[in-house]
């Protein structure tokens, strides 16, 4: 593949990115309340039953919906190491944003905002199984 290749798909792929994490937390924010967890297999669910599937259908929904996860996800591990450096200064943007929102905010205003802040970090991250 050729360079000007490799860097169109590592730029295609961070905006994916990008989008699907905006679209998560938008999802987030408007049909699940804020200490309730992201549930793929739910939102799939209601997915399936927006465009009322047979249950064949549904069945091969299912196959093709894994089968593009799997596809996405062997993509996003071969170019994670490309992605990383988008990724820091992703990082540092938000750390910049959240720093300057808390500085607008009354002491009541940035408690609730720091609350809100570490309920999403607790349902964004993986349950640990024991």
């Amino acid at each position: 593949m050729t360079r000007t290749k490799t860097l169109a798909l590592v730029f295609y792929l961070g905006a994916a990115l990008a989008g699907a994490a905006v679209g998560a937390a938008a999802d987030r924010f408007t049909t699940r309340s804020p200490s309730e967890p992201p549930d793929a297999r739910a939102m799939r669910s209601r997915f399936f039953d927006q465009l009322h599937l047979t249950s064949a259908q549904h069945d091969s929904a299912t196959v093709l919906w894994d089968e593009r996860d799997r596809k996405l996800r062997a993509i996003a591990d071969r170019y994670k190491s490309a992605l990383d450096p988008m990724r820091a200064e992703q990082d540092s943007v938000f750390a910049e944003y959240r720093l300057r929102l808390s500085q607008l905010l009354t002491p009541e205003q940035k408690a609730t905002y720091d609350q809100m802040r570490r309920e999403r970090e607790k349902a964004q991250r993986p349950e640990k199984k024991h």
